[in-house]
């Protein structure tokens, strides 16, 4: 009988290390998402607006910029389903606001086709729900960013220890 449990308990070993592991894992993108009138690919200037204050964060909190990954899409109710059309055309004209109006300087890379993307249901009858979700926009820092990931590099600084300068009582 004992000799029965040390091999169940040799059993449960292998099997507790075979398993899968926490990854905790830190991601420094972030992600943006423009919205477009149906069957449309020109940026309104609502979105220029949000996508500028949205640059001016990035500016602010992240003095290094590695690149913007530009993912296009077109929803089933819109016309033009075609890889090379309506979504890519989207992903274009968003490109175009960031290098020659908003001045950004980072690589921005472009799809290769678009993709017919549905939209999940919800509750929420915001303005931009009304509208036609055309590109995401997935900003990527250069070091150094927020995440430990870069802890072991030879170049990263940890952030200064912030100190409070409030009356304690």
């Amino acid at each position: 009988m004992i000799r029965h449990l040390k091999s169940l308990r040799g059993v449960a070993i292998a099997l507790a290390t075979l398993g899968p592991t926490a990854v905790l894992a830190c991601s420094p993108i972030k992600v943006f998402y423009v919205y477009f009138d149906r069957d449309s690919a020109a940026v309104s200037a609502d979105q220029v607006l949000r996508l500028g204050s949205w640059v001016t964060e990035l500016r602010m909190r992240y003095p290094n910029h590695e690149a913007i990954y530009v993912g296009a899409s077109v929803e089933p109710e819109e016309h033009d389903h075609r890889p090379h059309g309506l979504g890519l055309e989207r992903g274009r004209n968003v490109a175009r606001v960031l290098r020659e109006n908003l001045q950004f300087t980072a690589r921005i890379d472009l799809p290769k086709t678009s993709h017919v993307v549905g939209r999940e249901p919800s509750a929420n009858k915001s303005v931009e729900n009304q509208r036609a979700l055309g590109v995401q926009l997935d900003f990527l820092p250069a070091c150094p960013h927020e995440c430990t990931c870069q802890m072991g590099d030879p170049l990263y600084k940890a952030p200064a220890p912030r100190h409070s300068t409030g009356a304690s009582g």
